[in-house]
């Protein structure tokens, strides 16, 4: 059975169930990177709020054994969840003067995502793009993004650069960058593990899970406080600078994802194909495909302040 026969069987059902109650469909979605991923969209009468239901793990858990009958289940009690409030007022999001101040950007890879930019206002950035989203928070619906379009920008009556400075004032006010050396990190992890298994409980970790670090390496991961979206800070952060400065070096920047960046210390002796073989077994192992952000690593040249390709892909 394909997915796509699994989300026709996931239709009856529900049509069954439902009956005329609602409008039911099942759609692809095409998400970051250009990775598909499948939903179902139930729609009640006189309502507003169309949930979208992604099905690819209850596939797999359908591939994997567990009865038809109890994912159905699961889905349903979904949809009930989010009809609880029949209508929401969307003048939050409808109204720019109520809809900027929780207008942001995010960075993206600008290949894998070159069939969504003729959607979407975007701002090229070496071989990445910045692209916007709204941040919707609720107590019971909990945090989600919208993707701003082109359509957006219509209905709000507003043009790139009113989008590009308020999503930039927002960026400083809600997403401040943080620079923190990796070492900190791991030893946070370790103390949070610790606290989580008692005092004096034994490490232990997955397999192969390695941590190789000579005592004279400097690496730190540079992110945002909310760590969503973070690699954005590139564009904004001032502890590059410092960094720079107070170690009288430029330096090397390696995508670890869209949420973060790792940076290190230019020793003019490392090559950039260590470099490169490091994101790319990054990328092949340890993110998944809708989170890469890029196989490129950057360079920050700390006499122009700017980012710049070190390695193209």
């Amino acid at each position: 059975m394909t997915i796509e026969q699994f989300g026709g069987k996931v239709l009856e059902y529900l049509k069954k169930v439902l009956e005329s109650e609602c409008q039911i469909e099942f759609r692809e979605v095409t998400k970051n990177n250009g990775v598909c991923l499948h939903s179902i969209v139930i729609t009640a009468k006189d309502c507003n709020v169309s949930p979208a239901i992604y099905i690819d793990e209850m596939f797999e858990a359908y591939q994997n054994g567990r009865t038809f009958k109890d994912i159905a289940y699961d889905i349903l009690c979904a949809y009930y969840q989010y009809v609880r409030e029949p209508n929401m007022n969307m003048e939050f999001f409808t109204q720019f003067a109520q809809a900027k101040n929780k207008l942001l950007y995010k960075l993206v890879n600008a290949k894998d995502n070159r069939e969504l930019l003729p959607e979407v206002p975007y701002i090229e950035w070496n071989d990445l793009v910045l692209i916007f989203y709204y941040l919707f928070e609720d107590e019971q619906i909990g945090r989600a993004t919208i993707l701003i379009r082109n359509t957006h920008l219509k209905m709000w009556g507003i043009n790139m650069d009113t989008l590009y400075e308020t999503a930039q004032e927002n960026m400083l006010r809600l997403c401040p960058e943080e620079l923190t050396p990796i070492q900190q990190i791991v030893e946070e992890l370790v103390d949070m593990r610790c606290n989580s298994q008692g005092e004096g409980a034994p490490m232990e970790f997955p397999e192969g899970f390695r941590i190789e670090m000579a005592q004279d390496v400097s690496m730190y991961v540079l992110s945002n406080r909310s760590r969503l979206f973070g690699a954005s800070a590139l564009l904004y952060a001032k502890s590059l600078k410092r960094l720079a400065e107070e170690l009288n070096r430029n330096l090397v920047v390696l995508p670890s994802s869209v949420h973060e960046v790792l940076v290190v210390p230019d020793d003019g002796v490392t090559k950039k194909d260590f470099f490169a073989n490091m994101v790319k077994e990054v990328n092949d192992t340890q993110v998944d495909r809708e989170e890469i952000l890029s196989y490129s690593i950057y360079y920050y040249d700390r006499a122009s302040d700017q980012v710049s390709i070190m390695l193209p892909v």
